[in-house]
Protein backbone atom coordinates (compact mmCIF):
# COMPACT_ATOMS: atom_id res chain seq x y z
CA UNK A 1 0.00 0.00 0.00
CA UNK A 2 1.18 3.64 -0.98
CA UNK A 3 0.78 6.08 1.71
CA UNK A 4 -1.58 8.36 0.78
CA UNK A 5 -0.53 11.36 -1.80
CA UNK A 6 -1.22 15.00 -0.62
CA UNK A 7 -2.80 16.91 -2.67
CA UNK A 8 -1.44 20.28 -3.46
CA UNK A 9 -4.39 22.58 -1.95
CA UNK A 10 -4.97 20.02 1.23
CA UNK A 11 -6.82 16.47 1.26
CA UNK A 12 -5.15 13.19 0.35
CA UNK A 13 -5.91 10.56 -1.46
CA UNK A 14 -5.18 6.86 -0.51
CA UNK A 15 -4.53 4.31 -3.26
CA UNK A 16 -3.88 0.40 -3.34
CA UNK A 17 -2.19 -0.51 -6.89
CA UNK A 18 -1.85 -3.18 -8.17
CA UNK A 19 1.89 -3.91 -9.71
CA UNK A 20 1.79 -2.53 -13.15
CA UNK A 21 4.65 -5.31 -13.92
CA UNK A 22 1.33 -8.03 -13.59
CA UNK A 23 -1.84 -7.52 -16.13
CA UNK A 24 -4.36 -4.75 -15.68
CA UNK A 25 -2.29 -2.63 -13.07
CA UNK A 26 -5.63 -1.88 -11.37
CA UNK A 27 -5.76 1.44 -9.56
CA UNK A 28 -8.17 1.42 -6.04
CA UNK A 29 -9.05 5.00 -4.41
CA UNK A 30 -10.35 6.49 -1.86
CA UNK A 31 -10.26 10.62 -1.43
CA UNK A 32 -11.18 13.08 1.67
CA UNK A 33 -10.61 16.24 2.68
CA UNK A 34 -8.73 15.79 6.50
CA UNK A 35 -5.12 14.49 5.57
CA UNK A 36 -4.05 14.97 9.38
CA UNK A 37 -7.27 13.07 10.64
CA UNK A 38 -6.71 10.66 8.04
CA UNK A 39 -3.05 9.77 8.52
CA UNK A 40 -3.89 9.77 12.69
CA UNK A 41 -6.92 8.12 12.93
CA UNK A 42 -7.75 5.79 10.04
CA UNK A 43 -3.95 5.02 8.13
CA UNK A 44 -2.38 3.26 11.09
CA UNK A 45 -5.52 0.74 10.72
CA UNK A 46 -5.91 -0.20 7.37
CA UNK A 47 -3.89 -3.41 6.19
CA UNK A 48 -0.76 -3.17 4.31
CA UNK A 49 -1.85 -5.37 1.36
CA UNK A 50 -5.58 -6.13 -0.05
CA UNK A 51 -6.04 -9.47 -2.03
CA UNK A 52 -9.06 -10.73 -3.74
CA UNK A 53 -7.83 -14.46 -4.99
CA UNK A 54 -4.64 -16.09 -4.18
CA UNK A 55 -2.18 -13.16 -2.60
CA UNK A 56 0.70 -15.45 -4.66
CA UNK A 57 -1.05 -14.81 -7.78
CA UNK A 58 -1.83 -11.07 -8.20
CA UNK A 59 -1.29 -11.73 -11.95
CA UNK A 60 -4.90 -13.10 -11.46
CA UNK A 61 -6.24 -9.59 -11.21
CA UNK A 62 -7.90 -9.07 -14.88
CA UNK A 63 -10.72 -6.52 -15.28
CA UNK A 64 -14.11 -8.09 -15.29
CA UNK A 65 -13.32 -11.81 -13.94
CA UNK A 66 -14.09 -12.87 -10.71
CA UNK A 67 -12.28 -11.62 -7.49
CA UNK A 68 -11.73 -8.30 -9.28
CA UNK A 69 -13.98 -5.88 -7.90
CA UNK A 70 -15.01 -2.44 -8.72
CA UNK A 71 -15.11 -1.50 -5.01
CA UNK A 72 -14.08 -3.06 -2.08
CA UNK A 73 -14.69 -1.83 1.42
CA UNK A 74 -11.81 -1.92 4.34
CA UNK A 75 -12.84 -1.81 7.85
CA UNK A 76 -10.23 1.05 10.17
CA UNK A 77 -11.13 -0.03 13.36
CA UNK A 78 -14.98 0.67 13.79
CA UNK A 79 -14.23 3.19 9.97
CA UNK A 80 -15.51 1.11 6.98
CA UNK A 81 -13.54 2.63 4.26
CA UNK A 82 -14.82 2.06 0.63
CA UNK A 83 -12.14 2.01 -2.24
CA UNK A 84 -13.27 2.45 -5.81
CA UNK A 85 -11.36 1.64 -9.24
CA UNK A 86 -10.22 4.61 -10.58
CA UNK A 87 -7.59 4.00 -13.51
CA UNK A 88 -5.53 0.83 -15.10
CA UNK A 89 -1.85 1.26 -15.64
CA UNK A 90 -1.35 0.45 -19.20
CA UNK A 91 2.61 1.07 -18.86
CA UNK A 92 5.41 3.14 -16.58
CA UNK A 93 8.59 3.43 -18.04
CA UNK A 94 12.08 5.50 -17.55
CA UNK A 95 12.79 8.46 -19.01
CA UNK A 96 15.82 8.65 -20.55
CA UNK A 97 18.73 11.05 -20.04
CA UNK A 98 20.75 12.45 -23.44
CA UNK A 99 23.29 9.74 -22.57
CA UNK A 100 20.89 6.90 -22.81
CA UNK A 101 21.00 6.09 -18.58
CA UNK A 102 17.21 6.24 -16.71
CA UNK A 103 16.96 9.19 -14.90
CA UNK A 104 14.97 9.63 -11.83
CA UNK A 105 11.70 10.56 -14.04
CA UNK A 106 9.27 7.99 -15.46
CA UNK A 107 6.54 8.25 -18.11
CA UNK A 108 3.35 6.12 -18.14
CA UNK A 109 -0.02 6.26 -19.86
CA UNK A 110 -2.92 5.12 -17.57
CA UNK A 111 -6.31 4.76 -18.33
CA UNK A 112 -9.36 6.21 -16.26
CA UNK A 113 -11.86 8.25 -15.90
CA UNK A 114 -11.34 11.11 -13.56
CA UNK A 115 -11.72 15.04 -12.97
CA UNK A 116 -9.04 16.68 -10.95
CA UNK A 117 -9.21 20.24 -9.85
CA UNK A 118 -6.54 23.01 -8.63
CA UNK A 119 -8.77 25.24 -6.49
CA UNK A 120 -7.68 29.18 -7.36
CA UNK A 121 -5.84 31.03 -5.53
CA UNK A 122 -3.22 28.32 -5.11
CA UNK A 123 0.15 28.03 -7.70
CA UNK A 124 -0.06 25.28 -10.50
CA UNK A 125 3.36 23.67 -11.23
CA UNK A 126 3.84 22.88 -14.69
CA UNK A 127 6.47 20.98 -16.27
CA UNK A 128 6.81 21.93 -19.89
CA UNK A 129 8.56 20.10 -22.57
CA UNK A 130 10.08 21.45 -25.48
CA UNK A 131 7.43 20.51 -27.93
CA UNK A 132 4.88 22.73 -25.77
CA UNK A 133 3.19 19.39 -23.80
CA UNK A 134 2.25 20.46 -20.23
CA UNK A 135 2.21 18.39 -17.55
CA UNK A 136 0.34 19.67 -14.20
CA UNK A 137 1.30 18.75 -10.71
CA UNK A 138 -2.03 17.20 -9.35
CA UNK A 139 -0.12 15.01 -6.41
CA UNK A 140 2.46 14.96 -3.92
CA UNK A 141 3.53 12.51 -1.27
CA UNK A 142 4.40 12.91 2.59
CA UNK A 143 7.65 14.72 2.79
CA UNK A 144 7.43 16.27 -0.73
CA UNK A 145 7.88 19.54 -1.02
CA UNK A 146 6.33 21.51 -4.19
CA UNK A 147 8.05 24.55 -3.24
CA UNK A 148 11.35 23.28 -4.10
CA UNK A 149 10.61 19.96 -6.34
CA UNK A 150 13.52 17.61 -7.61
CA UNK A 151 15.12 18.98 -11.10
CA UNK A 152 12.95 17.82 -13.86
CA UNK A 153 12.98 15.30 -16.23
CA UNK A 154 15.23 15.97 -19.54
CA UNK A 155 13.60 18.13 -21.75
CA UNK A 156 11.35 19.86 -19.66
CA UNK A 157 10.93 22.95 -17.38
CA UNK A 158 9.24 24.27 -14.64
CA UNK A 159 7.00 26.86 -14.39
CA UNK A 160 4.91 28.04 -11.20
CA UNK A 161 1.75 30.40 -12.16
CA UNK A 162 -1.19 31.55 -9.54
CA UNK A 163 -4.68 30.00 -10.46
CA UNK A 164 -6.94 32.96 -10.59
CA UNK A 165 -9.96 30.33 -11.31
CA UNK A 166 -10.28 26.87 -9.87
CA UNK A 167 -8.47 24.70 -13.36
CA UNK A 168 -9.57 21.73 -14.01
CA UNK A 169 -7.57 18.19 -15.78
CA UNK A 170 -10.46 15.92 -17.65
CA UNK A 171 -9.32 12.55 -18.02
CA UNK A 172 -12.34 10.72 -20.30
CA UNK A 173 -9.91 7.45 -21.53
CA UNK A 174 -5.95 8.02 -21.21
CA UNK A 175 -3.85 10.21 -19.16
CA UNK A 176 -0.37 11.03 -19.53
CA UNK A 177 1.90 10.96 -16.90
CA UNK A 178 5.32 12.29 -15.07
CA UNK A 179 6.00 10.81 -12.50
CA UNK A 180 9.52 11.17 -9.87
CA UNK A 181 9.78 9.97 -6.31
CA UNK A 182 7.06 12.25 -4.45
CA UNK A 183 5.70 13.86 -7.45
CA UNK A 184 3.00 12.84 -9.89
CA UNK A 185 1.88 15.40 -12.93
CA UNK A 186 -0.64 14.52 -15.34
CA UNK A 187 -0.56 16.12 -19.40
CA UNK A 188 -2.91 18.72 -19.72
CA UNK A 189 -2.15 20.43 -23.00
CA UNK A 190 -0.05 18.02 -25.82
CA UNK A 191 1.44 20.95 -27.45
CA UNK A 192 3.48 19.43 -30.52
CA UNK A 193 4.61 16.13 -28.69
CA UNK A 194 3.77 12.99 -30.13
CA UNK A 195 2.60 10.28 -28.48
Amino acid sequence: MLDPMKVPQGGYNQEYRQHPKFPGGYIYSHAGGDYDAWMNAVYPLLPDRVAFGDPDAPAALVKDEPGTPWAFTLMAGRAAIDFLRIARILFVQPVLNPDGTASAWSSGLIERHTETTLLAGNPLTELVGEQGDRYALVASFPGADSSNPPPPPPGYVYETRPLDQDFTLVCRRFAHILITDGYNFQRWDQGNAPD
